[in-house]
């Protein structure tokens, strides 16, 4: 398995229910299995995260680089739409 090939066998329910899904989806049953086990299995923990570990929580606008809150943004945004399209 140095290739990373690895032959798996599904039972009749689970074979159909993937090329099921797969069809719906518009993708190969491989590719749609590919991705199921990739879901599954991945961990954050085996990843060095260069902007730091995505299951923080940012709670606060300081966390966020050049952030700022909606009540200071909002004018601004609304003078373009105006501006962009006109008056309501």
């Amino acid at each position: 398995m140095a290739d990373g090939a690895l032959n798996l066998t599904f039972d009749e329910y689970l074979s159909a229910k993937i090329v099921e899904k797969a069809k719906a989806l518009g993708v190969s049953p491989q590719e749609l299995a590919t991705t199921l086990l990739d879901q599954q299995f991945f961990d954050h923990d085996d990843f060095t995260w260069t902007n730091g570990d995505p299951r923080r929580e940012r709670t606060t606008p300081a966390d966020f680089e050049g952030a700022r809150d909606w009540d200071e943004v909002r004018p601004e945004f609304m003078a373009l739409i105006e501006k962009t399209f006109g008056p309501e």
